[in-house]
């Protein structure tokens, strides 16, 4: 019991210290037109919805088919940002790997905890966006609103309410 919440409470500080790395890296460059890099998240995010439940190990119903397609939007952007910054990448790994825990493969020890890896994935995510704001108050970059980051904010946003739905 004691090895657990050891490797619970460093999974805790992974994810805090991983979040307020991603939650922008510092500005990113341009790597494609915003236009693009939404699509592109965008038709990830479809894809996941109609086909997570055929390659899950679960039984998956339409509230956790959602918010794994919103973990692929957010995975999706973080990662196309990353090619230059390996912080926004170190974002994509930590919601790609929560996603896979939760929603394709069994995994024994998050199974046996998923409430409170349901918790660590709030906190996570909370931080990204909270840091992202911290970083852009104004929610701009390069003097315009920064679309790809605002549309990422409201998809790690419902993460966190569909997360904290299933909770209840």
């Amino acid at each position: 019991m004691k090895i657990q919440n050891t490797v619970l409470s460093g999974l805790a500080g992974l994810a805090f210290f991983s979040a307020t790395a991603a939650a922008d890296g510092g500005g990113h460059k341009e790597i494609l037109p915003d236009e693009t890099i939404i699509g592109i998240s965008l038709a990830f995010t479809l894809l996941t919805y109609f086909t997570v439940a055929k390659i899950s190990g679960f039984s998956l119903d339409n509230v956790e088919k959602i918010t794994a397609a919103l973990i692929v939007f957010t995975v999706v952007v973080h990662a196309i940002l990353g090619i230059d910054d390996l912080k926004l990448l170190a974002g994509a790994a930590g919601f790609l790997a929560f996603g896979v825990a939760f929603f394709v493969m069994e995994i024994p020890f998050v199974e046996k905890n998923r409430t409170i890896f349901s918790y660590l994935l709030i906190i996570y995510t909370l931080a990204i966006v909270v840091f992202y704001l911290y970083l852009h108050p104004d929610l701009t970059k390069n003097g315009s609103y920064d679309s790809v980051g605002i549309l990422t904010k409201i998809s790690e946003i419902g993460i966190i309410v569909l997360t904290a739905k299933k909770l209840n």
